[in-house]
């Protein structure tokens, strides 16, 4: 009797110690996967996933946008005109005429285009530069108001045609016209056209767009003719 009755005190105690006893092993283990979960997704502090892939994104545009810069701003276009090939590599939109001021010039603001080109010949025989006339087509041009300002000097605008002007084409070293014969297989390079797209005013004209606007290449002895579409082209 004596030790039933020590078993019945002695039960309720043991039962409590195993019930402590399981109920700490079950709060480690949750304590374990809280901790190792945490760690799969640690980041630094202030940082969230969310976060981490925005600026992924922003990284990949951002080197798409300068990829798409750099292929625009190397935009060039070459025709051919009886085994000449003309390479136009740049058409800008300049406010001054700074790109040919002399030391007997004056600076002066208005609305220019400035186009550089790469003459090569292909052709199987000399080639004189002189014998082509470097043309501007817009239909916003009003060629005949080029004569009041330029008068007989047409190397930066001279009438062609009611929407056509010519200029000559010039040596960035020198700034003077230029009129070599070029060899069989020889390559001119560093020479450029300078349009004033509007003679009589220091404004833009705003009604003339690089997308509407050719360049044409003339050939006075034969009277063949290439054009160049000017859009495309970044200032």
């Amino acid at each position: 009797m004596g030790l039933q009755k020590s078993l019945k005190i002695i039960m309720p105690i043991l039962v409590l110690l195993a019930a402590v006893v399981l109920l700490a092993a079950s709060c480690g283990s949750e304590t374990s996967d809280s901790q190792d979960s945490t760690s799969t997704t640690k980041l630094p502090p202030g940082a969230d996933s969310e976060t981490t892939s925005d600026g992924s994104s922003t990284t990949v545009q951002t080197e798409q946008q300068t990829t798409t810069t750099a292929q625009a701003n190397s935009t060039t276009k070459t025709v051919s005109l009886d085994g000449v090939n003309f390479t136009v590599s740049k058409a800008a939109r300049e406010d001054s005429n700074e790109v040919v001021l002399s030391s007997n010039s004056r600076e002066l603001l208005g609305d220019f285009l400035e186009i550089e080109l790469a003459v090569e010949n292909a052709s199987g025989e000399l080639v004189e530069i002189s014998d082509y006339s470097f043309r501007l087509y817009n239909a916003a041009l009003v060629a005949s108001s080029y004569d009041d300002y330029y008068g007989d000097t047409g190397t930066y605008g001279k009438y062609v045609s009611s929407h056509v002007i010519s200029a000559s084409l010039l040596d960035y070293s020198s700034l003077s016209t230029v009129s070599y014969t070029l060899r069989k297989g020889e390559k001119l390079e560093d020479v450029f056209l300078f349009f004033d797209l509007n003679p009589q005013s220091t404004t833009k004209n705003e009604s003339i767009s690089k997308d509407a606007t050719n360049l044409i290449i003339y050939d006075s002895e034969t009277g063949d003719k290439v054009d160049v579409n000017l859009a495309g082209f970044t200032d």
